[in-house]
């Protein structure tokens, strides 16, 4: 079949593109619907199977995935015929196989009636004129001078001439003027004696200015005393396989451009793991650039964690032969990072793996986002339900005035029961950073003090918001509401905020405080002493309560400097009128010692613990004075 399509190709010629598998990429020629054959019902299939004349060009084919180029002459059923066979290349990479093939009938019979040179001079000269003009590819006889001698019908139709037009032309006016020096240096050298003939493609200007790309064979002619006559030429247009030929390399240089442009790593490692092709976006990750990445192993790359990463997964895709994909843990660094990668094998021709590509992709941040919005549902869901279902209670820890020894106020603290009646009560430590996180505080402190301004119908109380909810206007106002509509003492109510809250949100906690101390509730700053900006926060803020925090107060009794920090605090409070409470008492000498510090009240496990409302202030017991 393949020695028919060459014979078919007299005309136009055929063309074959080999990718390097040796599969056939195109072909094209106008032979190929005389033969039956549509380029679509054998592209992308081996040259082997669709040639059954495969073996002559064979190691050609291979040769020139060598950058080896082959040009050879053989004969089928005594017809001769002419093979070229190159590769193709794209920025110094032999990226497939150009195969070309026509007849040389006309050519040897021109040689043939050249070289005649018998008394049947004229039967052999018109002979040689009828295959001349009618020779279906171009053909040319030019003098020493340049000047035309001959061409034929199908030279000047290539260019859009009639040949008594085209012969009136200067022959370099149809050269393209970047092509005219080669021919004007081989001339030259043909003139000498060095050689005798040229084969290249070259390029040739149309009638109409277009460009016509042509494979030109020259040969230089002499007489009997080998003195050059003349220039024979033979032209045929491989213009659509040059266009082939741009396809491939366009298409070439757009996979290239999508790789580069791709922002996954992806890269090829060979069966040593050497890198035989990676995208910018790989360069940037190794940080370096290709031309120091390829050629090289893994381990003269990467981290040794992620070269055995790297190779537990290439040697599992040359185990199974399948595409391997995996969520791997490494640590760049010093921090672990998430990985998702794919691998899967490369096949030469005989389906045999040369090669493993994969590409990876950092999911760390994609990943920590997914537990986020996992959380935030789980604690979304629980925190709502524990509010729907009368799942969260409040517990009291009384507070003692030292100078009574009463227990005149309490603190009230949110609790959160268990689902399906599980005796276990959650503590706040774990649920309202949970519930501040993903701004659903809002919703329990409302129920707070919901439930608070019951309690202080009746006794003074020491309600516990969060920045968030005392820097939202809308919560500041709904507070605001439901203090007045509540029936309740606003005396009887102290808002307790940190001092971590106040030192985020001052506009805020100062906003706040004049608002509701306008209503006659008290303010209680939390944690007094531990930010490096205590003091000043009394400046700016309407605090009836200072609440010294338990890192001053666990010590107390034999630590110096506490005692210092503490009589400090009380002598700044009593100067700006604003009592003081100590948390963390959690024995008598403690307490005994901030009484005679002037400590106004006192909290803590040695006083009482956080307990049901009801076993400190049972509901038929009588309201307690507040401060």
């Amino acid at each position: 079949m393949y020695g028919d399509a060459l014979v078919a190709g007299v005309e136009g010629g055929v063309l074959f593109v080999l990718d390097r598998d040796l599969r056939i990429h195109m072909a094209t020629g106008e032979s190929l619907t005389s033969l039956g054959l549509a380029p679509a019902s054998i592209e992308r299939k081996l040259a082997a199977d669709v040639l059954p004349s495969w073996e002559v060009i064979a190691a050609s084919c291979k040769g020139a995935l060598k950058s080896e180029t082959a040009t050879f002459s053989f004969r089928r059923d005594d017809v001769p015929y002419s093979v070229h066979v190159a590769p193709l290349v794209d920025q110094g990479e032999t990226i497939g196989v150009l195969v070309s093939a026509r007849t040389l009938i006309e050519e040897e019979r021109l040689t043939s009636v050249i070289d005649a040179r018998d008394a049947a001079a004229r039967d052999s000269e018109r002979l040689l004129a009828t295959a001349f003009d009618h020779a279906p590819v171009g053909m040319s006889i030019v003098d020493l001078e340049g000047r035309w001698l001959r061409l034929n019908d199908a030279y000047a139709w290539m260019l859009g001439y009639d040949r008594e037009e085209l012969l009136t032309i200067d022959p370099s006016l149809v050269t393209h003027p970047d092509d005219l020096q080669e021919d004007t240096t081989w001339a030259a050298r043909a003139a000498a004696g060095e050689v005798d003939s040229l084969e290249r493609d070259r390029r040739c200007i149309a009638r109409d200015g277009s460009i016509v790309w042509v494979h030109a064979r020259s040969e230089l002619l002499r007489d009997d005393h080998e003195q050059p006559t003349c220039v024979v030429s033979m032209l045929q247009d491989i213009t659509k396989r040059r266009e082939a030929d741009e396809a491939v390399r366009t298409s070439e240089r757009y996979l290239r451009s999508i790789l580069d442009t791709t922002p996954e790593p992806l890269f090829v490692q060979d069966l040593s793991y050497r890198y035989q092709m990676v995208n910018v976006a790989f360069e940037e990750r190794v940080g370096l650039p290709r031309a120091q990445i390829l050629g090289r192993r893994d381990d003269e790359l990467l981290p040794d964690e992620a070269v055995a990463v790297n190779r537990h997964s290439f040697d599992l895709v040359l185990k199974t032969g399948d595409v391997v994909k995996r969520d791997d843990v490494v640590r760049v660094d010093g921090h672990a990072r998430d990985y998702s990668t794919v691998k899967f094998p490369l096949r030469d021709a005989d389906g045999v793996i040369y090669a493993v590509c994969g590409t990876f992709n950092d999911i760390t941040d994609r990943k920590r986002d997914e537990a986020v919005l996992r959380d935030r549902i789980v604690w979304t869901d629980l925190i709502h339900n524990a509010i729907a279902q009368d799942r969260l209670i409040l517990h009291a820890q009384p507070i003692l005035n030292l100078a009574t020894g009463e227990i005149d106020q309490a603190e009230l603290l949110v609790r959160m029961r268990g689902t399906h009646g599980a005796p276990r009560l959650m503590p706040p430590g774990e649920f309202i950073p949970q519930a501040e996180r993903f701004g659903l505080i809002g919703a329990i402190d409302r129920w707070v003090l919901g439930e608070a301004l019951k309690v202080a119908k009746d006794h003074c109380v020491e309600v516990n918001l969060s920045g968030a909810t005392i820097s939202d206007c809308a919560q500041v106002d709904e507070i605001e509401r439901m203090v007045r509509e509540s029936g309740a003492p606003p005396e009887h109510i102290i808002f307790e905020i940190t001092e971590s809250a106040v030192a985020e949100n001052m506009d805020h906690a100062r906003d706040f405080a004049t608002r509701l101390r306008a209503l006659g509730c008290a303010f209680a700053l939390d944690d007094f002493g531990v930010g490096y900006g205590a003091f000043t926060y009394l400046r700016n803020l309407p605090v009836d309560f200072l609440k010294i925090d338990i890192a001053f107060v666990r010590d107390l009794v034999d630590n110096e400097g506490d005692r210092q920090v503490v009589h400090a605090m009380v002598s700044v409070a009593r100067d700006f009128g604003i009592k003081t409470i100590a948390e963390g008492v959690e024995d008598q000498a403690t307490l005994e010692l901030l009484g005679l510090m002037g400590v106004d009240h006192a909290q803590g496990y040695w006083i009482a613990r956080p307990g049901p409302i009801d076993d400190l202030w049972p509901s038929t017991s009588p309201a307690r004075t507040p401060r």
